[in-house]
């Protein structure tokens, strides 16, 4: 068995948008539960730069047994990062 591979930032942006294409609107402990990204706060900050649109909002979720309501945000996937063919390992 081999050494494992690091997970890097664009894998785990990879599977937040994988996620969000699925269940838009999701909450930040949706995401994280689903996405195993260590951090997912860093990870939805990052995709930006990678070339992710993300889209946020808010929404009442249940809270205290049912008795209470609060803001949460959401996040959804607007767009991925534009990809181009390879040159060097053509298909």
């Amino acid at each position: 068995m081999g050494r494992p591979q690091t997970d890097t930032r664009p894998d785990q942006a990879a599977r937040v948008a994988d996620f969000l294409e699925l269940h838009p609107y999701a909450t930040l402990k949706e995401i994280d539960a689903a996405c195993d990204t260590g951090c997912a706060s860093k990870v939805l900050s990052d995709m930006r730069p990678l070339g992710y649109g993300i889209a946020r909002q808010r929404r009442d979720v249940l809270c205290v047994g049912g008795l209470r309501s609060r803001k949460v945000q959401t996040y959804a996937l607007t767009y991925r990062p534009d990809t181009q063919p390879d040159l060097f390992n053509p298909l």
